[in-house]
């Protein structure tokens, strides 16, 4: 193990024993690398690290706390390990959205509010008017993460946002191959703007699992070489 990797497990030792808290200031540079046996330095790569996870907040001229450790502020370090994990490659992205936007789109549908029901309206509706690729992406980026919201469960919504970061490019370069493909996608959020309005669990989960599917039949039929119709 690593000096660095040392002091990383120190510093998490105690937070998870309670001795630092949400909201606490770590003791001062010099006192904290004594105490963990490590070089100035190496506390330093370390607290850079667990900032990069953002168990840590860094304020400059002020100290290095610990952070509120609540589900969104810790994955959205999970989002940024999974961008940067650009070698552990799609085909595991959609494993694991095969796993979980089923079963959250189905919790949605029980739990959606007629707020967000009302902005999945408005969104379908900018999707029907818009012709720019990106901007389709975004919105349907916006549908999925607010159907993630609408589960009411703050670390899977955090998680499924983490994988649509990942996923981004593929999905981008699915709209942008052809209308076709922007009338499926389409077609698929209307079905399950659909199926949570009729807070039918059962239906929800299963065109999530189709949204899924169809994203990895497209890119296997394009890994085989086979033409798709670009219509």
């Amino acid at each position: 193990m690593s000096v660095t990797s040392k002091a990383i497990n120190c510093i998490r030792s105690m937070i998870d024993s309670g001795e630092l808290g949400p909201g606490d200031r770590l003791p001062p540079e010099h006192e904290l690398a004594q105490r963990l046996g490590v070089s100035r330095g190496s506390l330093r790569e370390a607290v850079r690290a667990l900032s990069h996870i953002r168990v840590l907040d860094v304020r400059r001229g002020d100290g290095t706390y610990v952070t509120s450790l609540s589900p969104v502020e810790l994955l959205s370090g999970l989002q940024f390990a999974i961008e940067l994990s650009q070698s552990q490659g799609l085909d595991e992205v959609l494993e694991v959205r095969r796993l979980l936007l089923p079963p959250a789109a189905a919790l949605a549908a029980q739990r959606i509010t007629s707020d967000q029901l009302a902005e999945l309206h408005e969104i379908i509706d900018q999707l029907e008017a818009a012709t720019d690729g990106d901007e389709i992406a975004g919105f349907h980026r916006r549908f999925q993460a607010l159907v993630g919201d609408a589960t009411g469960n703050e670390t899977l919504s955090s998680i499924l946002r983490a994988l649509q970061l990942r996923g981004e490019n593929a999905r981008r370069a699915w709209l942008n191959y052809g209308t076709a493909m922007r009338e499926v996608a389409l077609a698929h959020q209307r079905m399950l703007l659909d199926a949570l309005e009729r807070r039918d669990s059962d239906l929800a989960k299963s065109i999530a699992t189709v949204q899924v599917d169809e994203r990895r039949r497209w890119i296997e039929v394009l890994r085989s070489g086979i033409p798709l119709s670009r219509r």
